[in-house]
């Protein structure tokens, strides 16, 4: 767990200094389409160790903990370490699409970079229990596939959270979780079943309860 908690104490000592002098410091280091293009290209690096509140921090840090633990066990930490820097890179490149984003957006966060490991242990180690969303164990693929069916449904949705580069950066972990794992149509077929499972979970669970309340 060396690179997971590493990665937790640069995001938490990003999120401190920030806090000396925040707007300053959020303007000068948070990704900015227009600010990119003009040459400032440092932040596409540096918005993903800051963060917009201490409950923005906290969420990801646990999730980064929880997932990111699950998956160093099982991979090569160069690997991981790959995924989740060009996860984060990669994932904030979709706000220079005016299709979700407008040019004046800033994005801070280390959330793309999670998606990515999240895209990562769906197809790379599926069977591996997680506690994430929920705090009961459950399967790598299926917490992979819950993630991605929230995300997609907001895609559209006016908020502050950036759906789009959660999607884009879990779809770059997946790549690569597909590119070194062995049996990938397998692993695609089962992500899929989980997709549906994912789906019609709620219905089945209105199922029961409406056979015992008759």
């Amino acid at each position: 767990m060396k690179l997971t908690l590493s990665l937790i104490l640069i995001n938490v000592l990003g999120f401190f200094y920030s806090l000396t002098d925040f707007e300053n410091i959020i303007s000068s280091y948070a990704f900015n389409p227009i600010k990119f293009l003009h040459g400032e290209h440092y932040r596409i690096i540096t918005s993903m160790f800051l963060h917009a509140n201490f409950l923005h921090l906290a969420f990801n840090m646990l999730a980064l903990f929880i997932l990111g633990s699950a998956i160093e066990k099982k991979i090569n930490g160069l690997k991981y370490f790959i995924v989740y820097t060009i996860g984060g890179v990669g994932s904030n490149l979709i706000m220079m699409v005016p299709l979700f984003f407008s040019p004046e957006s800033m994005g801070v966060g280390a959330s793309g970079a999670i998606s990515a490991v999240i895209g990562l242990g769906t197809f790379y180690s599926p069977g591996k229990f997680v506690s994430f969303p929920t705090f009961i164990p459950i399967p790598f693929v299926i917490s992979g596939a819950f993630y991605f069916i929230t995300q997609y449904m907001n895609l559209f949705a006016p908020s502050q959270i950036a759906y789009p580069v959660h999607l884009f950066g879990m779809l770059i972990g997946s790549i690569f979780g597909l590119i070194w794992v062995k049996g990938r149509i397998n692993k695609i077929v089962i992500f899929l079943l989980a997709l549906i499972l994912v789906i019609i979970f709620p219905y089945i669970i209105k199922y029961v309860i409406m056979s015992f309340i008759k």
